[in-house]
């Protein structure tokens, strides 16, 4: 990374330290709003009446953000799967044309 396009920022999740990082400066304001919304959404399951402790919030949140990328990696690749095969398909097709 470039050292002029880099900030460091301090990040604060739940009750967790805080910690800093690196990050590119045209992405700070994304990270900032990651940050925002994993903590929104420990604040969800930390109040109400099925309150849970800090602790077990973010190991929701945790479990969630898991489940959601892998979801999405399974998709990218189950569809890049589906694009080679059809340009298999389309290959072997054009060979027979010949």
């Amino acid at each position: 990374m470039n050292k002029q396009n880099e900030h460091r920022i301090t990040i604060k999740i739940a009750d967790t330290d805080a910690f800093r990082i690196p990050v590119k400066e045209d992405e700070e304001s994304f990270y900032r709003h990651v940050i925002e919304q994993i903590n929104n959404n420990v604040s969800r399951f930390r109040y109400g009446p099925n309150a849970d402790s800090p602790s077990a919030a973010l190991a929701k949140v945790t479990l969630y953000y898991a489940v959601m990328l892998y979801r999405q990696t399974n998709l990218i690749n189950s569809e890049a799967e589906l694009l080679q095969n059809f340009e298999e398909r389309i290959d072997a097709l054009l060979k027979n044309i010949d």
